[in-house]
This record gives C-alpha cells, structure tokens and sequence, in this order.
C-alpha cells in the first residue's frame, strides 16, 4: 500500500511539472513572437534605409542641374536673384539700426511698441503735455532712455489712452510735425499681441509701430485661352498720380491698411469695391483668405514694420475691373510669369510691399518653385 502511494505522489508531481514546462513555454510564446517580429520589422528598416542611401547616392542635383517649370534653366537664377533682392529692398532696417542711436524704443504700459527717431521723440516730449490735466506729460524719457507713454498710469483703459492721445496728436498736426493726416485710425499692438490703443495712421510710421494692411491677388485661371502660355492671369493697378504715397507704381486689383477694429475680411471686401469695381456680394462669396507676410524698411527715415494679410480672388474672364475712387488709373490683366518678371528685372515699377504678396502667390500657384536656386531663402525673406 506504501508502494502505491508514493507511486501515486511520483505521478502527481510529474503532471504539476509538466504542467509548470507547459504553462511557462505558453507565457513566452508572445515574447517569442514579439521578438521575431522585431526582427522582420529591424530587417525591413534596414533595406528602406540601404534603399534610400542607394537613391542618394545616385542623384544628388546641385543647384544648376535643377529643373524650373516656368523659365529656362539659364534664366531662372537671375530671376530669383532679382526677385530676393526685391524682398530685401523691403527688409533694409537691421537690428543694429534698431539698436543704435538712429532710433528710441517707445513703450506704453511698460511694453514695447515702437521705434522712434531721436527728433520725434523729442517733439512727443515737448508737445506732449496735457494742458486739461495740469501740464502732465504725456510722453516722457525714462533714465535707460526710453520714450514712456503715461509713465504714471493715470489711463487705465485703451479708450481712454486713445482719447488723450488724440489731443496731443491733432495738437502736432496742426504744428506740421505730423504730415499726411488721413482721419483713420491704427492700432497700437504690442510685441505681446495685445492693443494697447488707437492713433491717427499719419503718425504710425513716424511712432515705428507695426501696422496692418490687406492686399488681395485678383486673377484669372486663362486655361491656355489664347493670352499666353501661362495658366494664370494677375490683374495688376496703375496707382494714380496724385496718391501721396507712391504714385503712378504698380499695384494689386486692391489693397489698404487695416483700419482699428475692422475685421481682415471685411476690410478686403470693402478695398474690392472702392477700388475695382468688384460687386461686394460677390467678394464675400470668392474671396479667400491665403496667407500672411511681414517686412521691416526704412521709410521717409521712420521704421515701416507692416503685416499684410494676402486674399486670393479668382475673376471670370469676363469681368473687367473699373477705377472707382480714384486711387488706381487703370487695369491691366498680366501672366504671372511675366508680373514676376517685372518684378526681378525692372525694379522700382511695382509698389514695394507689393512684390512680397505677389511673390508668396506665385510661390502657392507653382510659378516659383522648391526646384529653383535658393528657393529656401526666399521664402524665409517674406516674413520677418
């Protein structure tokens, strides 16, 4: 009886055990597994990687050898030479100019806001004193030397900084010290984003802040439709000879700066009508918000730092724009190739900040390519 039971045990163990070998073999099946598809996937990196050095290897293109779509080979580094030089013209202020004694920071509520020339910040001082608030000065140097506004943070509000400002600007228009007054309001943005108040557009540039503008590319796909061989057609504007700024360049179908408050898209719609003749229900169907660029130049010895918001606005062949407020002469509908052209190799016919809208349009409509010398550098030039 012994005999048996401890045969009995023997066999009982035998089957734990067993089931022990079993149980663990199961539990790393799955590491097993794991393990050979690591592998599979480790070898099928490997070739993708060996496949793509293999590629490298064999065409490796230099800068010459690249194909261009719209130009012939021998043209198109001269054409994006010209056309890099044409942004530059627009980014001429450097951070050396900024930090030298040409121009004075400007500051409003301790933020920064503005570049001002050494001349005008001493006409803010001067002038700026509010006679209604017993002689407080408006405008005032601190000891780092820089001009502060409401040193004292007597006005809370944007509104009320915009109202006392107000006196002291229409106060300096009327002394000549603030030229082409043109009764519309800018806001003043900080580096932060937030708008600390308004001004009159006339003193934006002379306060060096950041303005705001929209220009609007209004064009025609031609289809090959007999006007040339490109595919797409740029309405370019002849601005009119009395303008103040810039006359008798160059321009888009319309363009302007972005009044305080008003929303980019509206203000598109509204420059469609003013200045082309476009009807306003159908701007507010077509027209496409597409992209942004930026510069900073020097101009009339002020910083000029614009942001212009770029519409798209695609026209019947059909439709012909018409000067409605004056400000532009007269249309004329051009290959985009050809603008771009102008644009490289005649340079100072078209409006400066211009180019940087027509440049970007032409870069998202494929006319100047990835595959064209330089092509990195000056996409980068479109915003600063």
């Amino acid at each position: 009886k012994k005999s048996r039971g401890c045969s009995k045990n023997s066999a009982s163990q035998k089957r734990v055990s067993l089931s022990i070998v079993f149980m663990s073999r199961l539990a790393s099946l799955p590491r097993t597994l794991f393990a050979n598809r690591v592998s599979r996937l480790s070898f099928a990196g490997k070739e993708r990687n060996r496949a793509r050095r293999d590629r490298t290897m064999t065409f490796s293109p230099s800068a010459e050898s690249l194909p261009s779509p719209s130009w012939k080979n021998d043209k198109s580094a001269a054409l994006m030479r010209g056309l890099r030089e044409a942004v530059e013209s627009c980014n001429d202020v450097t951070e050396e100019d900024l930090s030298s004694n040409k121009f004075i920071d400007l500051l409003v509520s301790g933020s920064h806001v503005g570049h001002v020339r050494p001349d005008f910040a001493e006409a803010l001082i001067k002038h700026g004193k509010l006679e209604a608030a017993d002689g407080y000065a408006l405008f005032s140097k601190s000891e780092k030397g820089v001009v502060c506004f409401d040193s004292e943070n007597r006005y809370a509000s944007s509104e009320e900084k915009t109202r006392v400002v107000a006196e002291v600007f229409e106060k300096m228009r009327e002394l000549s010290l603030i030229p082409g007054w043109r009764s519309e309001m800018f806001p003043v943005v900080s580096d932060e984003g937030d708008v600390c108040m308004n001004v009159e557009r006339a003193s934006a540039s002379l306060l060096g802040i950041k303005a705001f503008g929209v220009h609007v590319n209004g064009y025609v796909n031609s289809n090959n439709s007999g006007n040339s061989e490109s595919k797409v057609l740029l309405w370019v504007g002849t601005r009119s000879k009395d303008k103040q700024t810039f006359p008798g360049m160059l321009d888009h179908l319309s363009a302007g700066g972005l009044p305080a408050g008003m929303a980019p898209t509206i203000c598109a719609v509204k420059e469609l009508a003013e200045e082309a003749g476009v009807p306003e229900q159908y701007s507010e169907e077509n027209v496409k918000s597409a992209s942004c660029v930026s510069y900073r130049m020097f101009y009339k010895e002020c910083v000029k730092r614009d942001v212009l918001f770029c519409y798209d606005l695609e026209l019947g062949k059909s439709f012909v724009p018409k000067p409605v407020d004056g400000e532009v002469e007269s249309f004329e509908l051009l290959p985009l190739e050809r603008v771009c052209e102008i644009i490289a190799f005649e340079p100072g016919r078209f409006k400066p900040n211009c180019v940087l809208v027509i440049i970007d349009f032409a870069i998202r409509k494929g006319i100047v390519t990835c595959d064209m010398p330089g092509f990195p550098e000056l996409v980068k030039a479109l915003r600063r």
